[in-house]
């Protein structure tokens, strides 16, 4: 249980980070806002699906 609550964590930080590292970064590159939203928005997809299967699959078993 500890390591799919750590892998569903650390997809979310990711996404809130590469979001937060795209806006920092907007007067650098003039797509890394729009990078980082596209990045995060995948990464928080992602974490979503993750989970949704992990739950999918625990209930299965009962």
């Amino acid at each position: 249980m500890k390591k799919r609550q750590g892998i569903t964590l650390l997809l979310f930080i990711l996404g809130a980070a590469s979001i937060s590292f795209g806006m920092a970064l907007k007067n650098i590159f003039p797509y890394s806002p729009a990078a980082g939203w596209i990045l995060g928005t995948l990464l928080l997809l992602g974490n979503s699906f993750y989970t949704r299967r992990y739950l999918h699959r625990r209930a299965a078993k009962k």
